[in-house]
C-alpha cells in the first residue's frame, strides 16, 4: 500500500506535533475562557511561554520528598500522555491497524493521573496527600462510565479494539457513531461528561482546588518538574478530545474515499471536531460552574454518566 509522504512526516514528528497541539489547545481554551468572562486574557501562545519559563527555572526537590519517585514520575506522566495522543494521530495518518491499540491508549491516558497521585503522596506535604486521596476518588468516579462507553463502541464496531477499524466502520456506514444509533448517542454523552474530570477542570478540579489544598499533588512541584506535569495534563486533555472526535464524531463525508488518501483533510476535520469538543466539555463548564465537593462529584458521575452508559448498553442489547 502506498504511504503518503505527509503521513510519514506526521508520524516521524508525532511527539512534537502532540506537544504543539496540546499547548495550542490550552492557549485557545484560556483565551476563550477569558473572553467569556469579558476579559482580554493571555495570548494564545502563552502556554508556550509558561513552559519555557518553568523549564529554565531551578530544579528544587523538597527535603521531605522521596526524591527518586518525586522526579521520575514527571517524565513517566508526560511520556504516557503524549504517547496516548500520538497513537491516534499515527493511526489516522498511516491508516494503520494496530490490534488492541484502544486498550493501550486507555492505559496510557490513565497513567498521568496515577503518576500525579504518586507524585503528590511522595512529596511529603499533607496537601499533596489530600490531593492524592481526592484524585483517587475522582478516578474511580469517572473511569467506570468512561470505560463502559468505550466497551459499547467496541461492541458496536464488531468487537473491535482497534481505533482505525472503528473509523472504517463509520466510513462504511457514512455516518458518525454518535448520530447513527440511540445507544451510541447515550455512550457519547457519557464519554463527553467524563472529559472535564479527566482534564481536571472546574467543576471537577477537586484534587487541585487552589483555594483549598493549594494545587494538591502539584504543591511541591516547581521549575522543569512542574512544566512536565502541566504538559502531561494538557496532552491528556488533547488526547481525550481527539479520541472523542475519532471514535464518536468521525466525519467520513468530507474525506472522499474509505482509503483516507487526503491525510491533511482527515486530520484537519478531526482536529476541528476535537477543538469543538474541548470548548463544550472544558472551556464552557469551567466558565459557568463552581467547584463541586468531592461527594457531589462522585454522586454526579455514578448517577448520570454511569446511568447513561448502562442505558446505552441496554439499548445495544435490544438492537438499537
Amino acid at each position: 500500500m502506498m504511504i503518503d509522504i505527509s503521513a510519514v512526516l506526521l508520524a516521524a514528528f508525532s511527539f512534537p506535533t502532540v506537544f504543539f497541539l496540546s499547548l495550542l489547545f490550552e492557549g485557545i481554551d484560556r483565551k476563550l475562557h477569558a473572553r467569556m468572562q469579558k476579559r482580554i486574557g493571555p495570548p494564545i501562545i502563552q502556554p508556550f511561554y509558561d513552559f519555557v519559563k518553568l523549564f529554565n527555572k531551578e530544579r528544587i526537590v523538597p527535603m521531605t520528598a522521596a526524591s527518586g519517585v518525586f522526579t521520575t514520575i514527571t517524565i513517566i506522566a508526560v511520556v504516557c500522555s503524549i504517547l496516548g495522543a500520538a497513537i491516534p494521530l499515527i493511526n489516522l495518518a498511516f491508516q494503520a491497524s494496530l490490534i488492541g491499540d484502544l486498550i493501550l491508549i486507555l492505559y496510557l491516558l490513565a497513567m498521568p493521573s496515577l503518576m500525579m497521585m504518586i507524585g503528590g503522596s511522595s512529596s511529603g506535604n499533607p496537601y499533596g496527600a489530600i490531593g492524592f486521596s481526592r484524585m483517587m476518588t475522582m478516578v474511580i468516579a469517572y473511569e467506570v462510565p468512561l470505560l463502559t462507553s468505550i466497551i459499547l463502541i467496541s461492541l458496536k464496531s464488531g468487537f473491535s479494539l482497534t481505533c482505525y477499524t472503528i473509523i472504517l466502520a463509520q466510513i462504511e456506514m457514512k455516518s458518525c457513531f454518535a448520530f447513527a444509533y440511540p445507544s451510541m448517542a447515550f455512550a457519547a454523552a457519557a464519554f463527553l461528561l467524563c472529559i472535564p474530570a479527566g482534564a481536571g477542570v472546574v467543576p471537577f478540579d477537586i484534587p487541585e482546588a487552589k483555594t483549598e489544598v493549594i494545587h494538591g499533588p502539584f504543591i511541591e512541584y516547581g521549575g522543569p518538574y512542574l512544566a512536565l506535569m502541566k504538559l502531561a495534563k494538557s496532552a491528556s486533555t488533547f488526547a481525550l478530545t481527539f479520541l472523542t472526535s475519532t471514535l464518536f464524531f468521525f466525519v467520513p463525508a468530507l474525506l472522499g474515499s474509505p482509503i483516507l488518501s487526503e491525510t491533511w483533510v482527515s486530520l484537519g476535520v478531526c482536529l476541528l471536531v476535537a477543538l469543538i469538543v474541548m470548548i463544550c466539555t472544558v472551556t464552557v463548564p469551567r466558565t459557568i460552574f463552581a467547584r463541586l465537593k468531592i461527594g457531589q462529584a462522585f454522586k454526579f458521575y455514578w448517577l448520570i454518566p454511569l446511568v447513561l452508559a448502562i442505558l446505552s448498553v441496554a439499548l445495544f442489547l435490544v438492537g438499537m
